[in-house]
């Protein structure tokens, strides 16, 4: 029986993490720390506002399956005349994973989400920051199989933030590599930049940033 991403963790990729980044203290490993897994909805209710009910009702329902988790609802702070947004309309729905939720997710991701996703070839440099966090979007939502649903007929996009705990722009990226994400054989190796607190980038995730 195949094992699953927690066990695979303590059992083989802390250990080479480790190796690799020269780290005695286990306390010490780079862990995912919190992942942000979100679904726009502003554009689609600004161009479609009869169906407004009908798109948050399918975009809640797919971000539910696919985590596990009742999503929050991101209102636009300001209004937005150019693209028809007005300010506390839904913009986005957001659900926050930590711990072995998050782990459980990156697992099902890896193996069933990103396999399927046509456009996906690797990540590249664009998708991590300056903190080597990971930022990933994906067209279509139907990678996932549990969103593949009579109920849910309308094709939203998904965006994908993880956060690590890493000292440095290369322990997180190593930290997304031993995990099993696939990187593009152009990305380059990562500069040694020292991160911003986590606690920064919580806050303007939740808030919608």
């Amino acid at each position: 029986m195949a094992k699953n991403l927690s066990e695979r963790w303590k059992e083989e990729i802390r250990p080479a993490l480790n190796k690799e980044l020269g780290l005695s203290n286990t306390l010490q490993t780079p862990r995912p720390l919190v992942g942000y897994i979100q679904i726009g909805v502003g554009k689609m209710i600004a161009q479609h506002s009869e169906a407004k009910n009908g798109i948050m009702e399918q975009a809640t329902l797919a971000l539910n399956v696919i985590t596990g988790r009742k999503p929050k609802i991101i209102p636009a702070k300001n209004a937005i005349a150019g693209f028809r947004v007005r300010e506390g309309q839904p913009v986005a729905l957001l659900v926050t994973l930590r711990k072995q939720g998050l782990l459980e997710f990156i697992d099902r991701f890896l193996a069933y989400a990103l396999p399927r996703a046509k456009e996906f070839k690797g990540l590249q440099e664009r998708n991590f920051d300056t903190a080597g966090n990971l930022n990933l979007g994906l067209r279509e939502l139907n990678v996932f199989p549990e969103a593949v649903s009579d109920k849910i007929k309308m094709n939203f996009g998904i965006q994908v933030t993880l956060v690590g705990s890493g000292a440095s722009r290369e322990e997180n990226v190593a930290l997304w590599k031993h995990l099993g994400f696939p990187l593009e054989r152009s990305f380059a190796p990562p500069a040694d930049t020292k991160v911003a607190s986590p606690a920064k980038v919580i806050t303007a995730k939740a808030d919608g940033k």
